[in-house]
């Protein structure tokens, strides 16, 4: 069993955990007061802490996250662009221009002969297959696209109970869900100082700081 001790104190904090409704088990766990998930803002940097049973995982379903691919233009200047796996062109940008797919016609493709469609196409288009085609860009010239996509992650809980996740430009984390609980970022309540975790012989020790509730 883990042995929690105050950063620059003896005292020994007794917690009690009601958190069966998010599947956490209170043994090993590391809240701040009562609260299984927070934050730490720390000179601009944000993480988020999850306390659960130690040297387990939690899923953490992060929302929409924008992901940048980098493609060639096509040889009559245009980009192929098919549906995503979870079937939303949301948040779709070309070299960051938005593109709103649902203003968008519905029009066949044409072959590419000498640099130039066999049938005019002056507008992005989707194809009847659900496919959207940027043109007018540079045949052979480099392009961003930008898609919004869902993204997953199986948290580690390190020895003593906790685990983290650090919030970045490409991990925005602005909501995120875990079991049937959903989260708002901003929502979440500052511990303002992390706990920190220390093994030594095979016994975990986790320091909280003494400002914690």
């Amino acid at each position: 069993m883990n042995l929690i001790s105050r950063l620059f104190s003896f005292a020994i904090p007794v917690v009690s955990l009601t958190v069966s409704s998010l599947g956490i088990s209170s043994v090993n766990a590391v809240p701040f007061g009562s609260v299984t998930v927070y934050k730490v803002v720390n000179n601009g940097t944000t993480s988020v802490y999850l306390s659960g049973t130690a040297n387990g995982r939690m899923e953490v379903e992060m929302g929409s996250t924008p992901r940048t691919t980098a493609r060639v233009v096509g040889s009559c200047g245009e980009i192929r662009i098919a549906v995503p796996s979870n079937g939303s062109f949301a948040g779709l940008k070309i070299d960051g221009v938005n593109v709103d797919v649902s203003t968008l016609s519905t029009a066949t493709l044409p072959s590419c002969s000498g640099g130039t469609f066999t049938e005019p196409r002056p507008s992005n288009f989707k194809t009847p297959n659900g496919q959207v085609i940027i043109v007018g860009k540079t045949p052979g010239s480099g392009t961003t696209i930008t898609l919004s996509s869902d993204v997953e992650r199986n948290v580690s809980i390190n020895s003593c109970g906790f685990g983290r996740i650090n919030v970045t430009e490409s991990l925005p984390l602005t909501t995120f869900k875990i079991g049937t609980t959903n989260y708002t970022l901003a929502d979440l309540p500052n511990a303002g100082q992390p706990p920190v975790c220390r093994t030594l012989d095979g016994v975990s020790t986790t320091y909280i700081p003494s400002s914690w509730p």
